[in-house]
C-alpha cells in the first residue's frame, strides 16, 4: 500500500510507475531550517544507530534560536557525509537519524519534508526491527517528502539555521526518486 491508497500491482510496471512518479513532485519553495546535530551531540559525526528524539530536535531548537513551523523543509545535519571515502562500511551498514516519536512531532507541525545529510534520514538500523518506518510514515502515510544525502555542512560552519530552500522540478518520468540537487538562499 502507497501514499493515499494506492497500490504496487495497480500502478508499478516494468517502464517505471504510472502514478506517484518523481515528475509529479512540485518545485518547492519554503522556508528551510538545519538542525545542526553534532553540536546537540558535541561530536564531528553523530554515531551511527544514534536515535535523534523530539527531546533532542527541541533542544536543538532552543540552541539555535529557532522554531518550526508549518510549511518548513527540516534537515538534519548530523556530520555523515564526512565518512564518504574514508569509511565507506560504515557509511552505508548504519547511520543516525530520527525515530518514529520525532517523525510524529515533525508531521504535527505540518511541515513539507524533512531529510538530511544521510541515506535514509532515520536511524538505521532501527531498534524496533522495523524496517525504515519512519519513511513508511512520512512519505507513505502523510505525504511529506524525504530528502537524503543533503549537504548542509557549509551551512551549519557558517551559522545558517534558517534559509529559503528552492527545488526545481526532476525531469524524469516514472522513477520514485531522484538525484537533484536544492539550493539555500540566504
Amino acid at each position: 500500500m502507497y501514499y493515499n491508497g494506492n497500490r504496487a500491482k495497480d500502478f508499478m510496471t516494468v517502464e517505471g510507475v504510472k502514478t506517484l512518479g518523481v515528475e509529479k513532485v512540485p518545485p518547492l519553495v519554503a522556508r528551510g531550517v538545519v538542525l545542526d546535530m553534532t553540536a546537540q551531540f558535541g561530536v564531528d559525526i553523530v554515531p551511527g544507530g544514534t536515535a535523534i528524539t523530539v527531546a533532542d530536535i527541541e533542544a536543538t531548537l532552543a540552541r539555535q534560536g529557532i522554531a518550526i513551523e508549518a510549511g518548513d523543509v527540516v534537515l538534519f545535519n548530523t556530520g555523515w557525509l564526512e565518512l564518504i571515502g574514508k569509511d565507506n562500511r560504515q557509511f552505508l551498514e548504519v547511520e543516525p537519524g530520527i525515530d518514529i516519536g520525532a517523525a510524529r512531532w515533525l508531521a504535527e507541525r505540518d511541515i513539507v519534508a524533512f531529510g538530511g545529510d544521510t541515506w535514509a534520514s532515520e536511524v538505521y538500523p532501527n531498534p524496533t526491527g522495523e524496517e525504515f518506518p519512519v519513511n513508511q510514515f512520512m512519505l507513505a502515510q502523510r505525504g511529506i517528502y524525504n530528502f537524503e544525502l543533503i549537504d548542509t555542512r557549509a551551512l551549519v560552519r557558517d551559522g545558517v539555521f534558517e534559509f529559503l530552500f528552492v527545488l526545481g522540478q526532476p525531469l524524469y518520468v516514472g522513477s520514485t526518486q531522484v538525484n537533484i540537487n536544492p539550493v539555500a538562499i540566504c
